[in-house]
């Protein structure tokens, strides 16, 4: 799959759309529309949002407290269910870190793991101390089995936690996600650590523009280095594989993706499947039931009606300056990363910069600027309301 592009024609005509549903109330089935909300209006409400046409067949039900299933191409939401309520992520977080660190590290570059990686609670793909690891060991580490050690290995090789963990969240704003704020880079329970199966949908596409992020995420299974061997001797490996359900049940055009599972996040998950030209993804929240069946009955239905169905909403193209090659978050107190050769991103690699989608069309810019009239409108208002209460006061006086 090569770059994710907005087709412009179909992207004005969903704008259009969207300024027309803020006009008037839609037909969303069990939802409200009480606030606008980044993607659009028909965002913004609760429960299972959706525009049926006059051949749709009704949505499944799928047991989950929030989700999203859009068009990772036009980016186009076909449904949604309290898309922007915040939740703990869990290790859907680790997309988040991978796409962080894809573009700074080298993945031929090496690393020496410390204690700190190894002690690390939750899944891990099984890394020990002191022993060194490719940058490409790491992130299968981190994106197949799930592994914590390998997501604080990473960070550690970008120069510590706390480094990293700012530039997730810079990264974060860079995509216009408005519920996500990164603690860790594993996504183990933190407090103030949450985000949205909105959120988690416009990660999962910037990072589906990356052919490494692509290629972790498909990978079925992966020889992970074993224990460092003895002079004269080859080091052993073992196998870790994905936890993508529809990866590993082989679900018809799975692209995979990511899992996640913590005490209070419950289960989340973020799928991607291409059929027939059209690339759908899926992020659920809160699952109360097999995290396979929610995604695939959510998957099944959009290949099925997408064409019946008026989008509800956008995801919403990343700012400028993310694709533009802005500079990164500047790094606080970290400690210098551990390596054995240095981590350097080469300027031809795929994944050194992120491909600008190309806007919404006109109509954005048009209701943009009527709403930006409206607001100077309201803030001359307002300040002459204010100089008049000034002027009555010291006449009082």
């Amino acid at each position: 799959m090569g770059n994710i592009r907005c087709r412009s024609r179909r992207a004005a005509e969903v704008t259009l759309a969207l300024v027309l549903l803020s006009l008037a109330t839609p037909a969303y089935a069990q939802g409200t529309t009480d606030s606008v909300a980044i993607g659009g209006p028909g965002l913004s409400g609760k429960g299972v949002l959706v525009a049926y046409g006059p051949d749709a067949k009704p949505l499944p039900k799928v047991a989950a407290e929030s989700w999203v299933l859009a068009d990772l191409t036009t980016g186009e939401v076909l449904a949604a269910k309290s898309p922007h309520l915040a939740r703990p992520p869990a290790s859907t977080l680790k997309i988040l870190t991978a796409l962080t660190l894809i573009p700074q590290l080298d993945p031929k570059a090496e690393y020496r793991s410390v204690v700190s990686d190894v002690t690390v609670e939750g899944s891990r793909a099984g890394i020990v101390d002191g022993a060194i690891y490719t940058v490409e060991d790491l992130f299968y580490g981190l994106l197949l089995p799930s592994g914590n050690d390998a997501a604080r290995a990473l960070a550690h090789a970008n120069g510590g936690v706390a480094k990293t963990v700012a530039q997730m969240n810079e990264v974060a704003r860079e995509l216009q996600t408005t519920n996500t704020v990164a603690r860790s880079p594993h996504g183990l329970d933190t407090p103030g650590q949450v985000s949205s199966a909105y959120d988690l949908a416009l990660i999962a596409r910037a990072g589906m523009q990356l052919s490494d992020f692509r290629t972790y995420v498909s990978t079925l299974k992966y020889d992970f280095p074993g224990r460092p061997a003895k002079p004269g001797h080859k080091r052993k490996t073992f196998e870790v594989w994905n936890q993508d359900p529809l990866l590993r049940q082989g679900y018809p055009g799975t692209l995979g993706i990511k899992t996640g599972f913590t005490t209070e996040a419950g289960r989340t998950f973020v799928g991607a499947a291409e059929r027939d030209g059209r690339t759908l993804v899926v992020t659920l929240m809160g699952i109360k039931e097999p995290t396979s069946d929610a995604a695939r009955k959510l998957l099944s239905w959009g290949f099925r009606e997408a064409s019946a169905v008026t989008p509800i909403g956008v995801l919403v193209d990343p700012l400028e300056e993310a694709i533009a090659g802005a500079p990164a978050a500047q790094p606080i107190t970290a400690a210098p990363p551990l390596l054995t050769a240095p981590l350097t991103q080469s300027a031809t690699s795929p994944s050194a910069s992120w491909p600008l989608a190309q806007g919404l069309g006109g109509a954005l810019v048009v209701a943009g600027i009527l709403v930006g009239l409206l607001a100077l409108r309201g803030r001359r208002r307002d300040e002459r309301g204010r100089q008049r209460m000034i002027a009555s006061a010291r006449r009082a006086r």
